[in-house]
Order: structure tokens, then sequence, then C-alpha cells
């Protein structure tokens, strides 16, 4: 995560587990955002929750990921551990 020059904080790579082989894979946010561009799908899995992951873009043209709303407005992905 980081501060990117800014005064707001934001994820810049993530980890994720390729479901179809196990295996735990990092990249950056704008790799993701292509691929749910393409269909793909990503879900953040914790405590019993499976929450969609999906894309937007910030009043400054930033394409950052983020989570479906849900019955909390705490944001899923800012509340997960670092790596």
């Amino acid at each position: 995560m980081s501060s990117g020059g800014t005064s707001v904080e934001h994820i810049t790579d993530v980890k994720w587990v390729n479901t179809q082989d196990n295996a735990t894979v990092q990249s950056i946010v704008a790799q993701i955002v292509s691929w749910l561009k393409q269909n793909y799908q990503f879900h953040v899995v914790r405590d019993g929750y499976n929450i969609t992951v999906t894309h937007s873009t910030s009043s400054l043209g930033h394409e950052y990921i983020k989570t479906r709303p849900d019955s909390t407005l705490k944001d899923n992905l800012l509340s997960l551990p670092r790596f």
C-alpha cells in the first residue's frame, strides 16, 4: 500500500490465490483492473464472507480496485493484512 504522493491511502499490489492450482500470486493493481475488465472475477474471502472485487476510476482518472458495498461501510480491502 502506498500514499503515492497523495493524502489518500491506496493499494498498489495484491496477493491472491489462483483457484485452479492454489498458487499464491502477487500482481499490481493495474493488472487486476485489466483482468476485471476482461470479466475475470476476484473475491475477498474472509471470516465466512465472500465479497466481490470490482474496479472504479477516480475523479482524476486513476483506476483502482474496491469491493462491492455490503452491510458495512468499512473498506474491506484496506482492512486486510499487509504484506
